[in-house]
């Protein structure tokens, strides 16, 4: 089945949710477009210490819809589909973003050095239509990973620059570091990206869905 959903996100040819021929953009018919819809959220949090940004807001087990189209958005073949959703991202934030700055976009590092996986794709994406800086500089420096791990194991896990990033300047006022990732579920990502790059004043999450912690029998989808 996974062979089979790869298949048809490389070639476009069907929507991922209903199967329809007729697809539009984003791996979805224009039906399931409009539904996807009803998850959006496009809002910026400046709450402490986290200021996050997010197109949708995900609460497992709610629509399967959604669900399906974030668990097939981490395969392989789909930057055509995550510069589909920074486009969306962007069309709703680019207004809010602050124009004094210098931004520079670290995506969530992957779980493989040298990896180009859904959070370097969504990173990618967003920094070419900013004209930012994309940086992939961070790596995790713990044995524990994300999937599958206990919300107590996660919130120990920690990261480090790349050698050829340690000199990196980090608090400055007029660089804005946005850490990007798919999901947003306990922040203890971000915030082990933030301590790894020194702790910037000026820093966010750019994320494309916010996950509710009442996540249920999806727990395990992520």
């Amino acid at each position: 089945m996974n062979l089979f959903c790869d298949f048809l996100k490389f070639y476009g040819s069907c929507c991922l949710h209903c199967g329809s021929l007729q697809v539009h953009f984003g791996y979805l018919c224009k039906p399931c477009a409009k539904q996807l819809a009803r998850f959006r959220e496009c809002v910026f949090t400046p709450s402490h210490p986290l200021k996050v940004r997010s197109l949708y807001r995900w609460h497992p087990g709610e629509s399967d819809l959604l669900s399906t189209l974030i668990l097939n958005l981490k395969g392989p073949g789909t930057k055509s589909g995550w510069n589909y959703y920074a486009n969306q991202f962007m069309a709703f934030m680019l207004e809010t973003l602050p124009t004094n700055k210098h931004i520079r976009i670290v995506p969530a590092p992957a779980r493989r050095a040298n990896m180009e996986d859904h959070a370097y794709n969504w990173g990618e994406a967003l920094a070419h239509l900013l004209g930012a800086e994309f940086m992939p500089c961070l790596r995790k420096s713990t044995s524990v990973h994300q999937r599958g791990a206990a919300r107590g194991e996660r919130a120990l896990l920690e990261m480090e620059l790349l050698e050829k990033y340690s000199d990196l300047s980090t608090d400055s006022t007029e660089i804005l570091w946005v850490f990007v990732d798919d999901i947003l579920t306990t922040g203890a990502t971000a915030r082990a990206a933030h301590k790894a790059l020194g702790s910037p004043s000026h820093f966010e999450v750019w994320v494309f869905a916010r996950r509710s912690l009442s996540c249920g029998a999806s727990k395990d989808l992520l």
